[in-house]
């Protein structure tokens, strides 16, 4: 290696086995490589870009853990340097226990000036992530220092596979898609001020992906696993403690680290604090700065283990400067005490207790901009705190910005010679955007004086406070309701006209055919049971992907394949079969030639072998579930099982009937709507005596099991629920005598779509093969041979979780 002056050869048994100095063989390999692969790559993509004024974003492979980040992309820390727009990816309907992942993006992006950063989220999310869902999700990476989302991902088409690629498809195709402009313009207001905004983290810990690299022992990276550890639950630590930090890349260092006036600098960002996290080698360029960090009174902490090599070689200054850090004990009170002496945290909150609140999901982020201060405080978890004690650590007029309609309002505040307090909620998944303008103590606490206490959550509310609990029916009438659906996905096969199979799942059908390696004629046998009165007028299609490519027959006679337009997606087409339909079981008939070419063959060859030909894949003929779509509902012969992650098992078999009138506050899965996929509207009427109303508080009690749903009294509507606060203020809707109460419940595709077979019933992370029988990477907790399809179908719930409440006063 001309980089370091000897031949890879002569090493090369280091990097397989535990040889004598195998530890400098691998760093020396594995700098050289990284280095080869940000110049050739990553340098040559950004310099392209930046000569045409074009900005290059992406992220690396396999950026969560060390002991992956050696052999994917060496540091990718080093790689985001020549990126315009650094970013990361993050899939499945999860937030992190530790912010590694954003963070190394983040920190990258503030020392070298970069004004923005990606994320590509929702990715595998499946089809009923919520909007509340996306929400947690997307701030939990934002409050760790993303500031721009790339959604994953809008389809075009949901034709043949497209619908099970890693869904779901955050577009046209979701019955909530004419609600997703909330969403969006919440995160387009939180993007704007955090990309503007200027972080003041003072914090820097070193990243220890180098002391992996001299760990990495051919394929085996077990002996990274304790430092990955030890580096994640360190920065556990510091954000429980909400002591903001950056990661410190000993690539970035040696390329733009120095040390001025007691502070390590790092491109244009200067830190009072840093940490050397257990490790076992550091680099030479970061061991003299950090001696001259030291000498000149900055503040270092290390923790044991301590490093020994410099640049993976043995090196005695390490004890030195050892001698002049902080050698802190291993626990999180002792990360507190010794980082606070140098850098206190800009926040703190406690409950009302005046208990320090400490989870991984509690994070904040503290910014400067235009000469104000913002403090973005976020919940990503699910516990919910009634009233919180915000501890700001500078003077000043606070104001709270509501991110889902852009305005600044007052908060109740308390001045303090230490700073301002301030005593409010913080609901599951919700965030605050505190504002402080830092102005003569006297005016903030005039404001202060005029401000009146923030209501308490209804939960909180008591029987002596006068409040009387007005009661709701639980039962409601359907006024009105999207056409029902149910997926047919089971079929019998018959091959040129011989014998029909049993029943079978229809996605296990298309690689029976191809194993047949030439055209053959084939039909699918579909039944459906019906209870509805068959004489009664009603809407009634048969939905299919490319009804021209077959023949149809309903009960034995012939149907037209001509469409009548498309529903939910554009390649699923109707055709209208009213009238068709009779009483008992009947039968779709679909006669096809299945024809696959010798280039399907050859291009599905490829695919088995390259993760990238799989992904442009392009199949000629798709056989898919086809379904019904009209005015009926939807029966199960078997019982309903409740499942985890708000799902319910049934064995089916399904059966139409009638459209339900009424329904129950619960589950309207098991109400008639099992497939459903759209909105339903509830109603009921509620008297109210004549005494005149101060206060009247809705409260859904538990969220909704939907994805948007809108409450409208008399007409008119009061708010349309993305996500908590489930409450609003009904008081100006109300009148005396009888009130008209409506709910709007819309949910997802997710029960038209599924996956419905899967052993877990509804998955969080959700792939191709969520679908089949065999774990793909998204179930890697599942042993290979586990048979993932299980006959019975899951749902997920959908409707009222609890019986909503008002309370008046």
């Amino acid at each position: 290696m001309t980089r370091k002056g000897y031949d890879v050869k002569e090493v090369l048994p280091a990097l397989f086995f535990e040889t004598e100095g195998c530890r400098k063989a691998r760093y020396d390999y594995w700098e050289t490589v990284t280095f080869m692969f940000t110049q050739a790559y990553a340098k040559q993509i950004g310099d392209w870009c930046a000569g045409k004024g074009w900005s290059a974003t992406g992220h690396v492979v396999d950026e969560q853990e060390l002991m992956h980040q050696v052999t994917s992309v060496g540091d990718p820390m080093a790689f985001y340097e020549y990126l315009q727009i650094p970013g990361c990816d993050w899939l499945g309907r999860f937030v992190g226990s530790d912010p590694l992942v954003p963070k190394q993006v983040s920190s990258v992006a503030r020392q070298l000036g970069k004004k923005r950063t990606i994320t590509e989220s929702f990715g595998c999310s499946g089809w009923n992530v919520s909007l509340a869902d996306l929400k947690r999700i997307g701030e939990w990476q934002f409050v760790h220092g993303i500031n721009l989302m790339c959604q994953h991902l809008q389809g075009y088409s949901l034709q043949g596979l497209r619908k099970r690629d890693y869904p779901p498809s955050l577009f046209y195709q979701q019955p909530w898609w004419d609600d997703y402009k909330g969403f969006n313009d919440y995160f387009a207001r939180l993007s704007m001020l955090l990309s503007e905004g200027g972080s003041l983290a003072e914090v820097l810990l070193i990243h220890p992906v180098r002391t992996a690299w001299t760990l990495q022992c051919g394929g085996d990276m077990s002996a990274i696993v304790p430092y990955h550890e030890s580096f994640t639950q360190l920065t556990r630590w510091l954000c429980q403690s909400l002591i903001e930090h950056d990661y410190g890349s000993e690539s970035i260092i040696a390329g733009h680290g120095r040390v001025s006036g007691g502070n390590f600098i790092v491109g244009e960002a200067k830190y009072r604090v840093v940490i050397v996290p257990p490790c076992l080698t550091l680099d030479q360029v970061t061991v003299q700065l950090l001696s001259q960090f030291a000498a000149e009174g900055g503040t270092l902490i290390a923790f044991e283990n301590y490093p020994v090599l410099i640049s993976g070689k043995e090196d005695n200054r390490l004890a030195d400067i050892m001698a002049d850090a902080i050698l802190a004990d291993w626990s999180c009170a002792a990360v507190v005490q010794a980082v606070s002496a140098a850098s206190a945290p800009f926040i703190q909150i406690t409950d009302t207790d005046r208990v320090r609140v400490t989870a991984d999901t509690l994070n904040v982020r503290t910014m400067e901009l235009d000469g104000s201060l913002l403090y973005y405080v976020v919940n990503s978890g699910t516990d919910a705190y009634p009233q919180l004690q915000i501890e700001l650590s500078r003077q000043g007029v606070v104001s709270l910005i509501n991110l889902e309609t852009g305005e600044i309002g007052p908060v109740p505040q308390e001045i303090h010679p230490e700073g301002v307090v301030l005593r409010l909620p913080l609901y599951p998944g919700h965030s605050l955007m505190l504002k402080l303008d830092p102005q003569a103590a006297s005016t903030a606490e005039a404001i202060n004086e005029h401000q009146a206490a923030l209501p308490d959550r209804r939960e909180d509310i008591r029987p002596e406070e006068a409040y009387i609990l007005a009661e709701l029916s639980p039962l409601w009438e359907v006024s009105s309701v999207d056409l029902n659906s149910i997926t047919l996905d089971h079929a019998r096969l018959r091959i040129e006209g011989g014998e029909w199979s049993a029943p079978q799942p229809v996605i296990f059908i298309q690689e029976q055919l191809l194993a047949y390696g030439r055209p053959v004629v084939l039909e699918l046998e579909f039944e459906f049971e019906v209870s509805f009165d068959p004489r009664r007028q009603r809407e009634l299609y048969l939905v299919l992907e490319q009804p021209e490519e077959f023949e149809i027959f309903l009960n034995g006679v012939p149907v037209s394949p001509e469409s009548c337009g498309w529903w939910r997606d554009i390649s699923m087409r109707k055709i209208d079969i009213q009238g068709r339909a009779g009483s008992g079981r009947n039968t779709i008939i679909l006669k096809t030639e299945f024809r696959p070419s010798p280039e399907l063959y050859a291009r599905l060859e490829r695919a088995r072998q390259f993760e990238a030909e799989g992904n442009k894949l392009t199949l000629e003929q798709e056989l898919e579930s086809i379904y019904l779509l009209g005015s009926f509902g939807v029966e199960s012969a078997e019982a309903f099982e409740e499942a985890e992650r708000r799902a319910v098992w049934t064995a089916g078999a399904f059966t139409l009937t009638e459209v339900p009138e009424q329904v129950t506050s619960g589950d309207l899965t098991r109400q008639g709507f099992p497939f459903f996929a759209g909105s339903i509207r509830l109603r009921q009427s509620l008297e109210i005596a004549a005494e005149p109303i101060t206060e009247a508080i809705w409260s859904f009690q538990a969220p909704p099991d939907t994805i948007v749903s809108k409450l409208l009294i008399n007409g008119i509507c009061v708010r349309t629920f993305l996500w908590e606060p489930y409450e609003a203020d009904i008081a100006p809707y109300l009148h005396s005598g009888c009130n008209d109460i409506e709910l709007i419940l819309t949910g997802s595709s997710r029960n038209l779509l599924g996956p419905h077979h899967h052993i877990k019933g509804e998955v969080y992370k959700v792939g191709p093969d969520s679908y089949k029988d065999k774990p793909g990477w998204t179930d890697k907790d599942l042993a290979p041979d586990t048979h993932v399809y299980q006959d019975r179908y899951a749902f997920v719930r959908f409707g009222l979780a609890a019986a909503p409440q008002i309370f008046i006063r």
